[in-house]
């Protein structure tokens, strides 16, 4: 909760006007500007020769063009694609100069082999990696390799125990009143509800449910974000000095050390048994813990790297779900005229399959209209205003000829893409059933859902480094929505307008701080579990 407060002072400009206060040294001022002017200076030299957006001069120092950055990407973005839809631009951000390609290169950028262009360094260069522990996916791939090649086709076999998990978390966290309004806060209990269901993939029970796990997958979560819009206001060279005095930094490293105190026994335990030739319990045999172990060489398989490396997934896994659920239930209560199709959808899935206890897999991909409604939510809302995002480790040429050198950054304005009336008609337009109907086209039917990637449908990126985890994710988000949406009634607390989003760099948050009103439907109105 206080991570979440800080967040909120810091896109405010809060917590910034005390430090901005202290720097009232001549000298300190000196070295700030020079220490900004430096790469301005040597970018006017050396750099790319693309329009730059989001500057108002060529003289303007980068401090302030990256502040206006991060106030308003989404205005820069847009005004960078309108004016250069198929064409390279650049944003000079304190971190980096960002290179924006069209979208006529994603055939190339995918075709890319990742030792030529990595996206694993540029996502620990985007969430600054070296400040926020997220370095350790360097090591390996085998992060990647667990989520692609075990947990995705293993998903038929997690639906029961996700379910489990949300009925569990729902009667133990939400109202049972039927006749008294109750004031939540979504994002705070979704994040609980998401913590435990992935808690329960990750680590299966009784782990799922150790409130100091809980605390580390959800606070390490919290404090990174923090960490990392704080941090991307400065130049890179500061963000080992400034780590030191934002509480966000050394709280997430203390999360990753109580992580290790907990897990490196519990897999060492494993190793022992399974030395021994004990049999592996169910609840322990269908876990990422265990495929990790299963899968990792001698050389990736370290009890500490493993432990590490559980926080790092469930941050992915936890922000993924829980930012887009959140943003489902405010746009389904901005759009009620939704809800009721689509709670029929599910009394149809119950009267044909059964109770919900008894659903699997294909029932849940079968909700087509809220599934529709997800994916439309998330053309609103994505997490990101840029997606496909590499490092170059080497220089490439890409099919018409055009050079990107080595070290350069490169990205899509992947919102700024989806929401082309040439490819989202009346993109102003909120329709959230848009992709339900589409899919009743010829061949349409496995196109245009919330987890299928597209050549300009980029949230999740595309091709063979799309995010692994965007399936069970899509399961996940749609588990716990079925039963809120069965079970509780919801309405705004003040007055009928959405939560605004919060919005850092190019990233966007549901408000943490809105609040509604949440009561439980009747007992004959409610999803039938058994």
């Amino acid at each position: 909760m206080a991570s979440t407060t800080f967040l909120l002072d810091v896109i405010n400009g809060v917590f910034l006007l005390p430090f901005f206060e202290e720097l009232t040294s001549p000298w300190v001022l000196a070295t700030m500007i020079g220490a900004y002017m430096l790469p301005f200076t040597l970018t006017q030299i050396f750099g790319y020769k693309y329009p730059v957006f989001g500057v108002s001069s060529q003289l303007e120092p980068i401090i302030v063009s990256n502040f206006r950055f991060f106030r308003r990407a989404e205005d820069i973005l847009n005004e960078g694609y309108r004016a250069c839809k198929d064409k390279v631009f650049q944003l000079r951000r304190a971190d980096t100069d960002m290179l924006v390609l069209p979208y006529k290169y994603v055939e190339d950028i995918r075709k890319l082999p990742n030792t030529v262009a990595s996206p694993t360094v540029a996502h620990v260069h985007n969430l600054m990696g070296s400040s926020t522990n997220m370095h350790i996916i360097l090591r390996n791939n085998l992060h990647f390799r667990t989520l692609q090649l075990k947990l995705t086709p293993s998903l038929k076999l997690l639906t029961k125990p996700m379910q489990e998990e949300v009925k569990f978390a729902i009667e133990k966290e939400l109202t049972d009143s039927e006749g008294r309004w109750v004031t939540i806060k979504p994002y705070h209990t979704i994040l609980d509800l998401v913590a435990r269901v992935s808690a329960r993939i990750f680590l299966g029970k009784p782990f799922c449910r150790n409130p100091e796990w809980l605390e580390i997958s959800t606070q390490f979560t919290e404090n990174l974000f923090v960490s990392l819009v704080f941090l991307r206001l400065f130049p890179m060279w500061t963000h080992g000095f400034l780590s030191w005095f934002i509480p966000s930094s050394y709280k997430g490293t203390a999360y990753i050390r109580k992580a290790k105190t907990l897990l490196v026994p519990e897999i060492n335990r494993r190793r022992s048994a399974e030395i021994q030739g004990q049999v592996v319990s169910d609840k322990f045999k269908h876990t990422l813990l265990s495929w990790m172990m299963e899968i990792a060489t001698p050389e990736e398989g370290e009890a500490s790297a493993l432990a590490h490396l559980e926080v790092v997934m469930s941050l992915a896994s936890i922000h993924t779900s829980q930012m887009n659920a959140v943003h489902c239930l405010y746009d389904l209560l901005a759009h009620p005229e939704y809800l009721e199709p689509i709670r029929e959808e599910i009394r149809a899935m119950v009267a044909e399959a059964g109770p919900w206890m008894n659903w699997e897999k294909p029932q849940f991909s079968r909700l087509r209209r809220l599934d529709s409604f997800m994916r439309e939510s998330q053309r609103f809302n994505p997490p990101t205003l840029l997606s496909m995002h590499r490092v170059l480790l080497r220089e490439a040429r890409l099919s018409d000829g055009m050079v990107l050198p080595k070290g350069s950054h490169i990205s899509m304005p992947v919102n700024a893409i989806q929401n082309d009336p040439e490819v989202t008609p009346n993109p102003e337009k909120f329709d959230g059933f848009r992709y339900y109907y589409l899919r009743q086209g010829d061949g349409q039917g496995h196109m245009h859902q919330f987890s299928t990637t597209q050549d300009r449908i980029l949230n999740f990126g595309h091709g063979s480094n799309a995010c692994p985890g965007r399936f069970s994710a899509s399961l996940e988000i749609k588990i716990i929505l079925v039963r809120l949406l069965m079970d509780y009634e919801f309405k705004f607390k003040h007055g009928n307008v959405r939560p605004p989003n919060l919005r850092a760099h190019e990233f966007i948050f549901p408000n943490p701080d809105a609040e509604i009103f949440i009561r439980r439907r009747p007992a004959s109105e409610r999803l039938q579990l058994y």
